[in-house]
């Protein structure tokens, strides 16, 4: 009986052993990318929510999935499952991995049963179908189960489909001067990072504050939020994630330690509070800005953002490092290895070169010129001009901008401008403002309802979505209140901004995810009190700073 009971387990631990490789070989595996290229968020692929990290295309994901499934079939011999089994498997595999094509169907079948029933009462037939686009258009960004920019080309293809617009109407506003501002800024961008301008300033920085621990945690939140504000916060990550790196292992950290945590949350902290500040840090800002001028002809100036945004970001900065610091108290480390490492990478990167000065010399003017210029169009030239002159100075070549440039962000805009003006011509927005408003709610009541659901929008999906999802629908709520459209601009594009808790919230907290040493649950409990703090804090700025700048509610 011992042997017949010592022959069964035998038996049942080798068909487990079957049934666990059968697995591991039929399902492709997504490697967690461990840098920055890796993830493709120097691309400015926007975080998956399937992934927690970065999306990958729908090709590649495609082609992983037959690739599995053609590794699974061909399994047979003595170490592979029996025929049972393996239908058992392939058939969990199907159902898994056909789960977004199902559900896509589902999607267009439900759109497909909207636009053939009648239009509700007080709505007309234009304003139900682009009311339809934008429900479409929500659902796929929430969900990511098309990337971001090419749920922006269905809403620009369905427009003139379902006649709410021609289509020369629709595709002429990718002219929209805010396009074409955030098109110029993500070229300075790529700029300042290949002629070596950001690293040399963020080494030069370090250097020289990183003499303690407690220094060199306030540098890697300090120095990627100044950056933040000239170049978007996604390159200020991938500009800061490698010292980072540098850092933690010459100090020998593992992954569970505090402090090496604490390295990662710093810099994509800096880069993301940072990034508020002015209209370089992200898409946000230039969307709220094409979106507000094409729907009321109003508009606000690149001085006017900031003035209006820059007491938030100082608080939050305080708020970040003071949590920083907390977490860390009581820590004893050898800083000098790290500074060793910091001085060594400086000295490979040399002198700073003559296209790196007059790329500084570039960038400094261009900023000057944003703030002391006001119209959107403005800006927008101004963009323009400093990249010809970018490259007539033979500082970057046309394939270094190619491969740090967004080119899905042009689409994101022209969707999500077209779909918003549709909204307002055909007075969608305007009937949706009426049915969800609650009757008697005061302006500043409005704000905060405004800013609590901006800033769960957009820890799920990306901050230029949330901008494009929350502002349509919130300019029509403000006007039935008696708020000002550009305070309901600022109020949706600043909170937007603020995303901690979760990795597809904004690229920086992707890219410090990725490298293994965060975990979910320190970025869940950590980002909840400052994504708190955020509202707090904005709160009481609009309650308190706004009024004295002419934005009162």
């Amino acid at each position: 009986d011992g042997v017949e009971d010592h022959q069964t387990t035998l038996q049942a631990s080798a068909q487990k052993k079957r049934l666990q490789t059968a697995a591991a070989v039929m399902v492709p595996r997504h490697r967690e990318p461990g840098s920055p290229s890796e993830s493709r968020v120097l691309d400015g692929v926007e975080p998956s929510l399937q992934q927690r990290f970065v999306a990958s295309s729908f090709g590649r994901w495609l082609e992983g999935w037959f690739d599995g499934l053609r590794r699974h079939l061909h399994l047979s011999g003595k170490n592979g499952p029996d025929h049972g089994e393996r239908r058992q498997l392939t058939s969990s595999l199907l159902l898994r991995q056909g789960t977004p094509f199902a559900l896509l169907a589902l999607i267009a079948l439900v759109t497909t049963w909207l636009v053939g029933i009648d239009a509700p009462e007080g709505l007309t037939e234009a304003g139900w179908r682009s009311l339809i686009v934008f429900g479409l258009c929500l659902v796929l960004w929430v969900s990511q189960l098309l990337p971001l920019s090419v749920t922006s080309l269905l809403g620009l293809a369905l427009l003139p489909l379902l006649g709410v617009f021609p289509a020369t109407e629709v595709f002429a506003l990718f002219g929209n001067p805010a396009v074409f501002f955030i098109l110029g800024a993500f070229m300075l961008a790529a700029g300042v990072m290949k002629t070596g301008l950001s690293e040399h300033l963020a080494l030069s920085v370090l250097e020289r504050m990183g003499s303690s621990p407690r220094r060199l945690l306030m540098a890697m939140l300090l120095m990627p939020a100044a950056m933040a504000m000239f170049m978007p916060e996604h390159a200020v990550a991938a500009v800061f994630l490698p010292i980072a790196w540098e850092i933690v292992r010459s100090l020998g950290l593992r992954r569970e330690q505090r402090y090496a945590q604490a390295i990662f949350f710093a810099l994509a902290w800096g880069a993301v509070i940072g990034g508020v500040a002015t209209l370089l840090g992200g898409a946000r800002g230039p969307l709220a800005l094409g979106l507000i001028e094409e729907l009321t002809g109003q508009t606000f100036t690149f001085a006017e953002w900031t003035e209006a945004a820059l007491p938030i970001v100082l608080i939050m900065l305080a708020i970040a490092l003071f949590q920083l610091l907390r977490a860390t108290t009581g820590l004893k480390l050898n800083i000098s290895e790290a500074q060793e490492r910091i001085e060594l990478k400086r000295l490979e990167l040399g002198t700073l070169g003559w296209s790196g000065r007059a790329m500084a010399l570039l960038l400094a003017g261009t900023v000057i010129a944003w703030i002391s210029s006001g119209h959107a169009s403005s800006l927008a030239t101004i963009s323009l001009i400093s990249v010809v002159l970018m490259f007539a100075l033979r500082l970057v070549r046309w394939s270094d901008v190619e491969s740090h440039v967004n080119w899905g962000v042009i689409f994101m805009y022209g969707g999500a401008i077209a779909i918003g003006k549709a909204l307002a011509v055909t007075g969608a927005g305007e009937w949706l403002a009426t049915m969800m408003l609650p009757e008697g709610i005061s302006p500043f009541g409005l704000i905060v309802l405004l800013a609590i659901g901006t800033l769960l929008l957009t820890e799920c999906v990306s901050n230029a979505a949330a901008v494009a999802i929350m502002l349509p629908v919130a300019l029509p709520f403000g006007v039935a209140v008696g708020l000002d459209p550009i305070t309901i601009a600022l109020v949706v594009g600043i909170v937007s901004g603020f995303a901690f808790m979760l990795p597809m919230g904004t690229p920086p907290n992707a890219m410090i995810f990725s490298t293994g040493y965060v975990q979910f649950r320190s970025m869940l409990r950590y980002g909840s009190r400052l994504s708190l703090s955020a509202l707090i804090v904005f709160l009481a700025v609009v309650w308190l700073w706004w009024p004295v700048i002419g934005r009162g509610v």
